[in-house]
């Protein structure tokens, strides 16, 4: 087993056991996708129903149509039967392991906002127990101290992301024309979560992987891929080149590990469950045990729950299963 900590130090490496995908790798299909990310945001925000998506996303019917489908099979949406104008119709309610995506989604919207400069800015988050405009802090569930990738390690095995396995799930990056609204428009987010060879790519980043081989070596991408996304990543000041020809994060992609260690723990949590392997853990140093990420209100310093935690313009009712 190859184990890296959070400052690209290199451990040990195991093979996994099991054919097949583990739990992250499995995830970067079902979740790193930009139509799924912003469908899953509308669900929270209160939209059920076929029109409510096309309408506020602008999406087309056959990319909206794929998406609903891949995320009810993927059991993160259910279907339920209404009638409109005396005929059935379904709308589609989040699953517990939809609604769990709420942390991976509220720490996409942070940095987001914290991060990339735009002419209408994000709206604030507000935390409805203080009431406050506030920002999120990442912390331990298991010991409550502030955590980020240098107060991490990181257990890799096998293959997380493997060439054959993830073209199969989703075979392109996804393009076209998206929305345009300051609560669907997240550019930066989406060059790093919404596409899973960027998720892959900032995962690898974050671990300490910081040379061309060594990204085709552990990662088993294509070279035109990862051409590809380190220069998006370049251009977004996510990383910078350094003069050995390597890449090195900015204060800017260390601060994306929010958005990695949700992916990570909701992996381990759901995919582990339907039989997965583990592919990849993070272990906080401090505590030695597995990290189980909790956001906390920067304001009033206490931890964020699902319900407790909406943009100002969203719907202020909180959203049932």
């Amino acid at each position: 087993m190859v184990k890296w900590n959070g400052v690209g130090e290199r451990v040990e490496r195991e093979e996994m056991s099991s054919g097949g995908m583990g739990t992250v790798g499995r995830t970067l299909g079902v979740l790193a996708d930009t139509w799924t990310l912003l469908i899953l945001q509308r669900a929270f925000l209160g939209v059920r129903r076929y029109a409510g998506w096309r309408e506020t996303l602008n999406i087309s019917d056959a990319t909206l149509t794929a998406r609903l489908r891949s995320l009810t099979e993927d059991g993160l949406l259910q279907t339920r039967p209404y009638r409109e104008g005396g005929r059935p119709r379904l709308e589609y309610r989040l699953t517990e392991r939809g609604l769990d995506t709420w942390r991976l989604l509220l720490a996409t919207w942070a940095w987001e906002r914290s991060w990339v400069p735009r002419e209408v800015p994000l709206p604030d988050i507000v935390h409805r127990e203080c009431g406050r405009a506030t920002d999120v802090v990442l912390c331990c569930a298991q010991c409550g101290a502030p955590v980020g990738p240098q107060d991490t390690s990181v257990s890799i095995r096998g293959a997380v992301a493997g060439r054959g396995g993830l073209a199969r799930v989703h075979p392109r990056r996804t393009r076209g024309r998206l929305p345009e609204d300051p609560l669907s428009l997240l550019p930066g987010s989406m060059e790093i979560i919404g596409d899973r060879w960027g998720a892959t790519v900032l995962g690898a980043c974050l671990v300490g992987v910081r040379t061309f081989t060594d990204f085709e070596a552990q990662l088993s991408i294509s070279p035109e891929v990862l051409t590809d996304r380190l220069r998006r990543f370049v251009e977004l000041g996510i990383v910078v080149r350094t003069g050995d020809a390597g890449y090195r994060l900015t204060d800017k992609g260390r601060a994306a590990f929010g958005i990695h260690a949700c992916l990570v723990e909701w992996a381990n949590r759901w995919q582990a469950a339907d039989g997965a392997p583990v592919d990849l853990e993070i272990r906080h140093r401090a505590c030695d045990h597995p990290l189980r990420l909790q956001l906390n209100c920067s304001g009033c310093g206490v931890a964020f729950t699902r319900t407790a935690v909406a943009p100002p313009s969203a719907p202020s009712r909180a959203v049932a299963p």
